[in-house]
């Protein structure tokens, strides 16, 4: 497994994660006014001015363009078919559903982060939800104020001291980093959809909510579209978007590096 043979390559000495002096800068030029803003970030506290650590570029652009040839040809088709024959209050529900679902995996990652009284608060959010929502697909909590959080195991490592880690792209699942991906992998078994049987209804559901959020998705093809450089683009807007998550509390966060499911449909359909 490729995350596996990374793991084993780099775990014993975690300091080579740390960024050199001469790192990348996001180049707001390329981006326009919203990249402006990530770079203004990324030079900031908050955002921990550490610039772009990408030593793995030349394998990560070839999995980049194989996950954009998937999109063309797989995932875009489906999304736009899926938004095409779905009213935008359903897919909205489907979003909810989802999000709703990963709660209590957030729940867990507050406590371990030392917030407990937000971890508190997310499982009141899915409790809330699960019922009176509907089993999620109505979303009450955020009505009566209470905040959705979104942690995985990436950000904890990140809050317990792997602040900077070098830039990976993997197959499908797209932008990350040597600390995410490692994230991505010891989350696995808390994913709720693996208690779904028989495994076809499983990879069915999942299937879904892939697309849903291909969906949601579909209408920032614009702003890659307008880009000199895709690449880039991806990798500069996610690394600096998981400093902020780590460094900082989502409430701060900037529009358009918002979790919020509103924040797309409402703009885009």
């Amino acid at each position: 497994m490729l995350l596996v043979a990374l793991l084993a390559a780099c775990s014993a000495t975690p300091e080579r994660d740390a960024p050199p002096a001469d790192v990348e800068r996001v180049d707001a030029a390329s981006y326009g006014d919203g990249a402006a803003a990530a770079a203004e970030a990324i030079d900031s506290p908050a955002g921990g001015g550490n610039g772009v650590f990408d030593p793995w570029e030349p394998f990560n652009r070839q999995v980049h363009n194989f996950n954009l040839k998937v999109d063309d040809y797989i995932a875009r088709p489906l999304a736009t078919a899926y938004r095409a024959v779905t009213p935008q209050p359903v897919r909205k529900g489907v979003g909810n559903f989802f999000a709703n679902l990963y709660q209590p995996v957030t729940a867990v990652h507050l406590v371990l982060q030392g917030r407990p009284k937000q971890a508190g608060s997310a499982l009141l959010r899915f409790t809330m939800n699960a019922t009176l929502g509907l089993a999620g697909f109505l979303d009450p909590a955020t009505e009566i104020g209470l905040r959705q959080y979104n942690e995985d195991l990436g950000q904890t490592l990140g809050v317990w001291g792997w602040t900077e880690s070098r830039y990976l792209v993997l197959p499908l699942m797209g932008s990350s980093t040597l600390r995410d991906g490692i994230g991505r992998a010891g989350d696995a078994p808390l994913n709720p959809l693996r208690q779904v049987d028989p495994e076809r209804d499983r990879f069915l559901i999942q299937g879904v909510g892939l697309v849903d959020l291909r969906a949601m998705l579909m209408d920032l093809g614009e702003l890659e579209a307008g880009a000199g450089d895709s690449y880039t683009l991806f990798r500069d807007t996610y690394l600096q978007r998981r400093r902020f998550q780590i460094s900082t509390d989502e409430d701060h966060l900037p529009d358009y590096l918002l979790d919020d499911d509103d924040y797309f449909e409402d703009d885009f359909d």
